[in-house]
């Protein structure tokens, strides 16, 4: 995984410690020790990479739209790359 300067994502969103870190349940003096070098640990390196910097709001995930996903992955990976071209379109990059 390419390292993540959750600082500088932080500072490009805009958002203060308390509202970045607690989106990804991590309380603000974490965060802070965070972003000053202490090692993140996995599972919140992917939360940040996964709310902050691909933008997914994880209260809209349902468990059958990741269970179609899925399928659309193994089973129709043409229809799949369609629809992220076509959604990719009406979507702005966040970075």
């Amino acid at each position: 995984m390419n390292h993540l300067n959750p600082k500088l994502i932080r500072k490009k969103l805009g958002l203060n410690q308390q509202e970045f870190w607690s989106q990804i349940g991590v309380t603000q003096s974490g965060g802070s020790r965070y972003e000053s070098g202490r090692n993140m640990p996995k599972p919140v390196q992917e939360l940040l990479r996964v709310v902050h910097v691909e933008g997914i709001d994880l209260a809209t995930l349902k468990r059958e739209e990741i269970r179609a996903l899925d399928y659309l992955r193994e089973q129709q990976p043409q229809m799949l790359a369609e629809l992220i071209k076509k959604a990719s379109i009406s979507e702005p990059k966040r970075f």
